[in-house]
């Protein structure tokens, strides 16, 4: 990610809205999971999950 956070995270998720995509992933940082439990709670998705990256 640039060093945008925000607008990485909005574009992620306005990309994978226009693609009908089911899963979008984001950078692990605290502002991330801050937007991401804020958008949960106000009801723009379902579900966060948290995962592990693997190489």
């Amino acid at each position: 990610m640039s060093s945008d956070t925000i607008a990485d995270i909005i574009t992620s998720i306005r990309n994978a809205d226009m693609y009908r995509k089911s899963v979008v992933r984001v950078a692990s940082t605290n502002i991330s999971q801050s937007i991401v439990k804020i958008l949960l709670r106000e009801g723009f998705y379902r579900k966060r999950e948290k995962t592990s990256r693997k190489q």
